[in-house]
């Protein structure tokens, strides 16, 4: 999944937000929603506003449930 750094919180942790558009049931609008995550960088070095990919992964900490995917 492609997301966007919102917040570096420390050395290892990240938040990063994502956006997709749905339609309004009562008002047929296309809203924005977005949805944050908290990712577990493991030393990565990711600056602010970049776009990364992450998968799921095994629960890290209480809302920590993301890694940052690896380019090699």
């Amino acid at each position: 999944m492609k997301v966007k750094v919102l917040n570096i919180i420390d050395a290892k942790t990240f938040k990063a937000v994502t956006s997709t558009y749905k339609k309004h049931t009562k008002y047929q609008k296309y809203i924005t929603v977005y949805k944050k995550y908290l990712v577990d960088s493991s030393d990565q070095k990711v600056e602010v506003g970049q776009e990364v990919e992450i998968f799921g992964s095994r629960p890290l900490s209480k809302r920590k449930r993301w890694s940052l995917k690896v380019n090699q």
